[in-house]
């Protein structure tokens, strides 16, 4: 009798491993037909998964993951730290996660590096370099992109690290740092971790304070643009008292 429990508990393992290595199958033939454009957040995140932790089905914890942090891309650019202390993730997967977000935003960063136009010319192409950079950070974070004589981009640099709601921004640092750099211009950029965009008080008026004093050594602002996951507001795209910096339209 303890022979033939044991060769039924065999049978239903054998079985469910079988299943589970089918499920792998069709999962990695429904990607390659296009890529992943047609699956949604969780089903990305469990292939990716499945590198990382081969021998575990995975798909409780990429539903649990997409639960806890909204997206994709909410999951990938959460800190190491704390994705480590998720319940079944570990220091490998989490690893990974932080190796996929830094190659896309070294994609990014190749290609306004690498531009032979004016960087000015691509809004589209800005906005999603400045959404991963900073776009899913729980803090507000300031980001600067150097411009060169031409427009194109020299570098770029996160130049102070805030609170959830705010972030300081000493316009003269900014200016400061700009002629370190050899810039002409500056594109700049922080983001707002709630996901609304709209510029408060505080942000028009800092905005006005760098335009000022970057004007007075010579440095064009050529945007503000206040990002988070999902959206953007552009001070020169909404036309907010910078009309004469319209460089988009």
């Amino acid at each position: 009798m303890a022979d033939k429990k044991e060769k039924i508990k065999s049978t239903i393992k054998d079985n469910k491993e079988l299943d589970y290595i089918g499920h792998r199958q069709r999962l990695k033939a429904r990607f390659l037909t296009d890529r992943g454009r047609s699956m949604p957040d969780y089903e990305l995140l469990e292939l990716v998964l499945m590198y990382a932790l081969p021998r575990k089905d995975v798909k409780p914890l990429a539903k649990m993951l997409i639960k806890e942090y909204k997206s994709l891309a909410g999951v990938l650019t959460a800190p190491t730290a704390e994705l480590i202390e998720f319940e079944g993730l570990g220091h490998h997967a989490s690893t990974l996660f932080s190796v996929i977000h830094a190659c896309v935003n070294k994609i990014c960063w190749e290609n306004l590096e690498k531009a032979d136009s004016p960087i000015l010319e691509d809004k589209t192409e800005i906005v999603e370099y400045c959404r991963t950079k900073i776009g899913y950070a729980k803090e507000e974070n300031l980001l600067v992109i150097y411009l060169s004589a031409t427009g194109k981009y020299l570098k770029h640099n996160i130049e102070q690290v805030g609170s959830t709601t705010a972030v300081m921004i000493n316009p003269q640092d900014v200016a400061r740092n700009a002629i370190l750099n050899r810039a002409t211009s500056v594109i700049v950029s922080h983001n707002h971790p709630s996901g609304d965009c709209s510029p408060s008080n505080a942000d028009i008026e800092m905005t006005l304070q760098l335009k000022t004093a970057l004007k007075a050594v010579g440095i064009g602002l050529m945007d503000h643009i206040i990002i988070s996951s999902k959206e953007y507001y552009s001070f020169v795209e909404k036309s907010y008292f910078m009309k004469d910096f319209s460089r988009y339209s």
